[in-house]
Order: structure tokens, then C-alpha cells, then sequence
């Protein structure tokens, strides 16, 4: 991968360091230097929005839930096939990107939504193409996440599977990390299809994930730009050809009109004009721990904020996890194990849980690298995700940074599932190829701690009836 262009030079001006604080911009040109993060005369809007007068469909709010254990679910095994309608949309669709609590912070209102986002910030937007949904006209719809409907953007594409396409907003997550915030839109976008291709999975939907399309059309389909908003990734609730053909012109919405140079050069280097295959799909687990059904775990989990460093998991809360996470993902991941059961404090590289990489208990040093964000020392165990960068080029850091985000969803799913709580969590670069002892060319891609939750959260509200919640402030330092 080259460090001088593209994706790889975004990843190395925003890598973190000892010697510089997490909100100073590197010293580059191409780095933007006049953004002043967090600040609230510039706070981007949590959603697109669009002119009165286009078609809209209120989708139903008594989602047809499958009752299928979550569990089931993270172990491939899929629910009884149920139709494709309005109703069994809009459920996928909640389940992913649907808003199930709010708050207020500043005067101004948070719209949480069911799959977690680093900062609260939320920067993806979902479109649905649809092709033979009952109670759905065929077409390019804008997913409403206030709303629970399906606002009509395009007409219906050419293909023939319905197909959602997920595309990210760098702004919106560039208000908080700046260039950095392009890594958080792909680590984002794979927390949310984690959930989408779960919710479709338990209606016995075949779920098809493509990350390699062409980018070109798919921004034309949805009424992107390529500068403000650019597709991300695809999902079909079916085999066949994903209905992306663009047939006319896409009402574009409004977003704030800010760019990231060095964001929008990393995305265009990496795009593509041809379709790629779907992701491999891989084999069941041969059993699964029981559970409540996905839909429940999906409103009862949240990014947890407290953990007690002074209670442990089961050995089976990480090894079961981690396999049903990590199923059919070829990127490396590590795990810091600081508080299980019958697993001896320490480093190891999974799958193997015998011989650690380094011993003894690696709290403090965790702590140090997560910007002594109090979770990396108090979680039960810390999953890392990191790759050579010398095996990528500018598509497959993409994929790299998707595919640890999907992990850590499947790992938020199944800790919640299991009763215990987990959070994302960023790190500083340079730091992490010395704690997993591995070469400099290493690059880590994300960190996900699981631990016992100090506190429970409430569960998320159903479609137009979010909770409203006072959120928990994170600690900093150790316990």
C-alpha cells in the first residue's frame, strides 16, 4: 500500500501519536487545519433531508418479528424464509438504522439509532431499491429513520434483487474526528450491516454483501455527489443481480456543503467500475448458547459506557463470541484478556487460546494506548483487529476497516445476547504493533472491548416511540 497517496496516506496522517493529542491535526497541507472539532456553530444535521412533494410510504410499525434466538442467528443458521414485504422491510431496516432512543445534549436533540456509531455521530445514511416488495413501489427509496418510512428518490433501477445500499456523510463524522472520521464511516457502516444482514438472516432472507461496485453508478442510483456522501456498501435480501442500474435522475437531498479533501481523494482512489461477487458465505457453527430472539437483543443493546473491572466472564462469553463474530472474516484479530475465566491474563492472537503472545496483565498498558479511555482496562477482554498494510491496496483498506467493523457488531450482538456489554474504541497507532509484538507495517484496523456492564441500559423503543434517555458519561484512567 502506498503511504504517499490514496487510502494509505489518509491512514497515515491520521494516525495517532504519543507526541500529538487525538484532536491536533497532523502538520500537512492536505490536512485540513482551520476545522475546530466539536464545534457547535458547525454541527452537521443527523440526517439528510429532502423537498416536501416527493413520494413517501409509511412503513408498518408492528414489526413482524421471527422470534428467531440471536444466537441462531450469529451462527448462520437462518430463520423460516418469510415474504419480503413493506412490513418485513421496514423491520430490517429498523433493526439496523432505525432511531430506538434520543436525548438532548446542548439543547440539541441525539437521535440513537440500533446500531452503535463511535461519538454518537451517526454518519450513514440507508437507501433501499426495491424490486417486488409488497406494499413497496418498485424504486430508489431514502430510508427516514425518524419516521420509519421510505421516501422516493429515483425510479426503480435496472436488476432484479432488492437491494439496500449503504453510503456514508464524511462531514458527519468529521465534525468530531476529522479525516480521521473516513475510518469511522467504514467501521460504522460494518457495525450496521451486521445488524441488517442479521435482521434479514432471522426472516430466512438471503443476505448478500457486496463491498466491490461501481462506485460511479451506485452514486449516480441514490443521488450522491462522490464529495459529501458516497456509497459504501451493498446489501441484496436475495441471490441474483442487485437491482444498482441506475434508470433516471435521484433527487440529491441536502447536506452541509463541507469537504475533506484528503477524505474524498482516499474514497476516489479506491473506486471501481465493475460489480464484484458477494462475500463468501461461510458455514454454520455447529451449536449455539441459548438466547432471547435478535429483535430483543438488538433494542437492548447500546455502546456500553461503565464497565466493572472487579467481576469476570465465563470463558464461553469470549470463545463463543469471537467464533461466531470472526465466522467467514479472514482479517487477523488479537485478544487482551484481562478478566475471564480459566484464560490466563495476557495477549493472544485467536484462534489460540493456549499459548499467549505475551503474559501477564496488560490493563495499564491498554489504558495508555486507548487514550486512557477507562473501558481498555476495565472490559473483561479487548479485541483487536490489525492487518499488514503491505497486503492492501486502496479497495482492500476498505474492505479491511468493513470487515472489522462487522466483527465488532457480531460482537455487540452476541455480548448482549450472552448478558454481558460492549463498546468500540480507538487507539493510538504507533502504539499497537509493540503491544501485539508484531512488525511496524501492522496497522490496527479497530478495538472492541467486552466486559460485565456497570449499569443497564434501558431498551430501545419501537418504530415512532424511541426511549428518551440521560446518557452515561464515560471514565477516564483506571479504576
Amino acid at each position: 500500500m502506498d503511504l504517499d497517496s490514496g487510502a494509505g496516506l489518509l491512514h497515515r496522517l491520521t494516525s495517532y501519536l504519543p507526541s500529538r493529542e487525538w484532536n491536533v491535526p497532523a502538520d500537512d497541507p492536505r490536512v485540513r487545519q482551520d476545522l475546530v472539532p466539536n464545534d457547535p456553530a458547525t454541527l452537521p444535521p443527523p440526517m439528510k433531508g429532502y423537498p416536501d412533494g416527493l413520494p413517501v410510504v409509511a412503513l408498518p410499525r408492528d414489526l413482524p418479528d421471527p422470534g428467531v434466538p440471536a444466537t441462531a442467528v450469529l451462527a448462520g443458521v437462518a430463520g423460516p424464509p418469510r415474504p419480503l414485504d413493506a412490513a418485513q422491510l421496514g423491520r430490517v431496516l429498523f433493526l439496523g438504522a432505525g432511531v430506538v432512543r434520543t436525548a438532548r445534549r446542548d439543547g440539541r436533540p441525539i437521535f440513537y439509532r440500533a446500531a452503535g456509531s463511535a461519538g454518537a455521530r451517526f454518519p450513514l445514511e440507508v437507501y433501499a431499491s426495491t424490486r417486488g416488495v409488497a406494499g413497496v413501489p418498485d424504486g430508489v427509496h431514502w430510508y427516514d429513520p425518524a419516521r420509519h418510512a421510505l421516501v422516493q428518490v429515483a425510479p426503480a433501477a435496472a436488476g432484479a434483487v432488492t437491494t439496500l445500499v449503504v453510503t456514508g456523510v464524511p462531514w458527519r463524522t468529521g465534525w468530531r474526528y476529522a479525516e480521521r472520521g473516513w475510518r469511522h464511516l467504514y467501521w460504522d457502516a460494518g457495525t450496521l450491516l451486521s445488524q441488517l444482514s442479521a435482521a434479514a438472516t432471522s426472516a430466512g432472507l438471503p443476505a448478500r454483501l457486496r463491498s466491490r461496485f461501481p462506485d460511479a453508478a451506485v452514486t449516480t442510483l441514490v443521488g450522491a455527489d462522490g464529495v459529501h456522501e458516497y456509497p459504501l456498501a451493498l446489501l441484496s435480501l436475495g441471490d441474483g443481480e442487485p437491482a444498482i442500474g441506475p434508470a433516471g435522475p435521484a433527487t440529491p437531498g441536502d447536506l452541509p456543503p463541507v469537504e475533506l479533501p484528503l477524505c474524498t481523494a482516499a474514497q476516489r482512489a479506491g473506486d471501481r467500475a465493475d460489480l464484484g461477487q458477494p462475500w463468501p458465505q461461510a458455514d454454520p457453527l455447529p451449536d449455539f448458547p441459548p438466547s432471547d430472539p435478535l429483535d430483543e437483543v438488538v433494542r437492548r443493546r447500546g455502546s456500553q459506557r461503565r464497565m466493572d473491572r472487579s467481576r469476570t466472564l465465563p470463558r464461553a462469553a469470549l470463545e463463543w463470541p469471537l467464533a461466531a463474530a470472526l465466522r467467514g472474516v479472514p482479517v487477523p484479530h488479537w485478544v487482551a484478556v484481562h478478566g475471564v475465566d480459566d484464560v490466563a491474563p495476557g495477549l493472544y492472537r485467536w484462534p489460540d487460546l493456549s499459548r499467549p503472545v505475551r503474559a501477564g496483565d496488560l490493563r495499564d498498558e491498554l489504558l495508555r494506548i486507548c487514550l486512557d479511555q477507562s473501558l481498555a482496562g476495565d472490559a473483561a477482554y479487548v479485541v483487536i483487529a490489525a492487518t499488514p498494510l503491505a497486503t492492501l491496496d486502496d479497495r482492500g483498506y476498505r474492505d479491511a476497516q468493513l470487515a472489522a467493523g462487522l466483527v465488532e457488531g457480531r460482537l455487540h450482538l452476541a455480548a448482549y445476547a450472552l448478558g454481558a456489554g460492549a463498546s468500540g474504541m480507538t487507539f493510538i497507532d504507533s502504539e499497537v504493533p509493540g503491544l501485539l509484538a508484531e512488525p511496524d507495517e501492522v496497522a490496527a484496523l479497530l478495538f472492541t472491548c467486552v466486559g460485565v456492564p456497570e449499569y443497564r441500559s434501558r431498551a430501545g423503543g419501537r418504530p415512532g416511540a424511541p426511549v428518551e434517555i440521560r446518557p452515561v458519561v464515560p471514565r477516564l484512567g483506571g479504576a
